[in-house]
């Protein structure tokens, strides 16, 4: 009887160790396993980021390890022993010391092994030259504006130039950027009607792909309950400044026969960039007007294109020269334009300046601001080559001035009376170069504090602080237009056999 009460435990214990592998070990490899690799692989691609930032900052070669596959083979072993002593003796029997009579004994083991196999491939060769020359897409950047990325940090760090004259850059995109902060404008890209004589052209190149950045003043609404007049005045007002920054860029545009006459009664007109010049310059003193009213004399759309206009549509047109207006850079040209000098996107700053900066009163918006605005006085040396003279260092001076008076309004440098347009133009390139979207503490230890992603490199570690939202949001833009760039692996996946439990 007790023989047979051994094979049964034997039995039970075996089966309990077939359901348990099936049933429990594939849910849990699955439960435990997912996560850790999702962690692991996470946190080590945010240290890539950061390590080729630092490498181009250093100005040495990037190299990108992607890890193409994870294959985790787990398996589960069990088995089950038992044992009898004394067979033939009669049980009960005692005697002083040693317990007579058959015994037995069962046990069990189990071991569970798990043996991934994880494949990495390394960006070299034509993907990485692929990645290197091929320039962001007008679709990618309104995709990612659609996905509520800001639009300043957006195609500060994407384009290389938006304006015609490259010095126009941040005279544009400063209005650009309070326009959209204040939801008056919708980005979205389209094909230029302009540069349609190019699509045979451009058929190799891929045909049919949208062209041009199209920037949209959203309509006024003066009939909602806490409609604003003066904040769509001042909207009426930026935007006749932008045209007047692109003009001679645009296709033409002719107001209604209906609004013509009020449009020549306020001298408001978009054909001459003296008229919206002067216009803008009066306005102040110009009499009350609807906004409603005057967009009717204005168009309600800016073309980024990023082709050239045929010979014949710019003779039509009008237009000054029929070069691109927009170039976007590739991802990796991304990270040489922010980290180099002059004028680089990205700080390299000490724990002493990176607290300095993030003290500034213009600074403490982290929630809803895109950007830290700098002093010329925490800019790094070589940064802005005009601060080594002594005309520049004046005009640093009037521009920290200007900053320090203005915390609430650090998007477009204005002053009363509106200066002349060579000096509007200078005075926010200038505000411009002194935006920086990311600083990257250097020092020679991690704080103790937690920290958003740290990398060491030659004796020194370099982190973004981990309460530090504003260079947290750019940098996951930053490794957004690493991933959107990236080129498919051409080796084949692994097609393995993972036995699980059973």
């Amino acid at each position: 009887m007790r023989r047979t009460n051994l094979g049964a435990v034997a039995v039970v214990a075996g089966t309990l160790i077939l359901l348990g592998g099936c049933q429990v070990l594939g849910p849990s490899s699955i439960d435990q396993g997912r996560d850790r690799y999702n962690s692991i692989i996470h946190s080590t691609s945010m240290e890539q980021t950061l390590s080729n930032i630092i490498r181009v900052a250093n100005h040495e070669p990037t190299l990108f390890m992607e890890v193409t596959e994870v294959d985790a083979v787990a398996s589960f072993v069990g088995s089950v022993n038992g044992a009898a002593t004394n067979i033939g003796a009669q049980a009960g029997k005692l005697s002083s010391t040693i317990i007579q009579g058959r015994l037995g004994n069962a046990g069990v083991n189990l071991q569970y092994t798990e043996a991934p196999t994880i494949r990495y491939q390394p960006l070299l060769g034509q993907p990485l030259v692929a990645q290197l020359v091929t320039p962001i897409s007008v679709d990618a950047l309104a995709l990612l504006y659609d996905s509520y990325w800001k639009v300043g940090p957006l195609l500060d760090m994407a384009a290389a130039y938006i304006t015609p004259e490259y010095d126009e850059l941040y005279a544009a995109l400063n209005i650009i950027t309070w326009l959209s902060e204040r939801e008056a404008l919708e980005l979205v890209a389209g094909k230029s009607d302009l540069t349609k004589a190019q699509e045979a052209t451009n058929k190799g190149t891929g045909a049919g792909v949208n062209d041009a950045l199209i920037i949209y003043l959203l309509p006024f609404h003066p009939h909602e309950p806490g409609y604003d007049l003066s904040r769509d005045t001042r909207v009426l007002r930026l935007w006749t400044r932008l045209l007047w920054l692109y003009s001679g860029t645009q296709a033409k545009f002719e107001p209604q026969e209906k609004d013509r006459a009020w449009c020549e009664e306020n001298k408001l007109s978009s054909d001459d960039a003296n008229k919206l010049r002067d216009w803008d310059l009066n306005f102040e003193s110009a009499k009350k007007l609807d906004p409603n009213e005057a967009r009717k004399c204005l168009p309600n759309s800016i073309e980024l294109r990023t082709l050239p206009v045929p010979p014949e549509k710019v003779r039509s047109h009008g237009l000054v020269s029929g070069a691109p207006s927009m170039r976007t850079y590739s991802a990796l040209g991304i990270l040489k334009t922010a980290t180099e000098q002059p004028y680089p996107k990205f700080a390299f700053v000490s724990t002493d300046t990176y607290h300095k900066i993030r003290s500034y009163p213009w600074n403490q918006d982290v929630a809803s601001s895109s950007f830290y605005t700098l002093l010329p006085e925490t800019e790094a040396p070589g940064d802005n080559p005009s601060s080594e003279t002594a005309k520049g260092r004046e005009e640093d001076e009037r521009m920290a001035n200007w900053i320090k008076a203005s915390p609430d309004n650090i998007y477009i440098h204005e002053q009363k009376p509106l200066p002349v347009r060579d000096e509007y133009i200078k005075l926010n390139q200038r505000l411009g170069s002194l935006r920086r979207y990311i600083l990257v503490v250097m020092g020679d230890q991690l704080p103790t504090n937690s920290v958003y992603v740290a990398y060491f490199d030659r004796g020194k570690w370099y982190y973004i602080e981990g309460d530090d939202t504003i260079s947290q949001k750019n940098f996951d833009l930053i490794s957004l237009f690493l991933t959107m760039m990236s080129v498919p692996s051409p080796v084949p996946p692994l097609a393995p056999v993972i036995n699980v439990g059973g």
